[in-house]
């Protein structure tokens, strides 16, 4: 499993396509983060109420783990989604599974490589998000807020997340063996069909349903002690987000013993 590891890192880190995602996710987490930064406070119209401001905890959890989060988990999803897909698109599938004819401990060792890609994925992006978003905070006249309730939990969580996203990613890649259309798919479920579902769910009064979605798993995972919304408990979110990759990873680890590799 070692030398399955040490392989896995080597494929990861020995294309531009590890670090190209990861410079997308600090960019998209630094925008997110100066944005939170921005409006916290403001009142946006349409009789919703003032924003909580950043003298508040809710507002400073904002502008770090969950803009660390918001920017950094898709990108993390198509790494994991590569990571499996690449295989097939290039055809080094078959000389993978001839080193290691077990292919089970090969789809294990890339959900362990790309986990620690994910939490690598996360922490850098918390770094440019405190970077970031505490710039913007001290420029409105605030504190860097880094002594904000549950912040270093929720950055954990949110790191978490960020991991359980990049197994999530290779469980859909596993199971579809196109790139362009895995991605696509996840995209497309990610952003469109999971909150028509959500809203779709609650329209029918069965929100109970809907804190199961994966992205509600998520936010429930970031959310300790959160009793505004009605989310699963923080560590049923991590247990039901990891499932879910998991569950698809097993499926194509169960499809790729039984269909030709080639």
């Amino acid at each position: 499993m070692t030398a399955l590891l040490r392989a896995e890192f080597k494929k990861i880190t020995s294309t531009r396509l590890w670090w190209g995602l990861l410079l997308g996710a600090l960019a998209f987490s630094a925008i997110q983060s100066v944005a939170n930064a921005v409006v916290a406070g403001m009142d946006p119209g349409g009789g919703q109420g003032t924003m909580p401001g950043l003298e508040t905890a809710e507002a400073v959890r904002s502008v770090y783990p969950l803009a660390m989060f918001s920017g950094t988990y898709i990108f993390a999803l198509v790494l994991g989604i590569t990571g499996m897909t690449g295989e097939y698109r290039y055809q080094t599938i078959t000389s993978t599974f001839l080193v290691s004819p077990h292919r089970s401990r090969v789809v294990v060792a890339k959900i362990l490589a790309h986990a620690v890609m994910g939490v690598v994925y996360a922490v850098v992006g918390l770094l440019v998000v405190l970077a970031a978003g505490g710039t913007t905070m001290a420029i409105r006249g605030y504190g860097l807020g880094l002594d904000a309730d549950r912040l270093w939990t929720t950055m954990g969580l949110a790191v978490l997340a960020v991991a359980i996203w990049t197994v999530l990613g290779i469980g859909i890649g596993t199971l579809i063996r196109s790139q362009i259309a895995a991605i696509v798919i996840a995209i497309l479920i990610t952003f469109l069909i999971e909150p028509l579902l959500t809203f779709a769910l609650a329209a029918a009064d069965m929100d109970w349903l809907v804190k199961w979605l994966p992205a509600n798993a998520s936010s429930a995972l970031m959310a300790p002690g959160d009793v505004m919304l009605d989310y699963l408990e923080w560590w049923a979110g991590g247990v039901v987000l990891l499932a879910y990759g998991l569950v698809l990873a097993g499926l194509g680890v169960v499809l790729s013993v039984r269909r030709d590799v080639s």
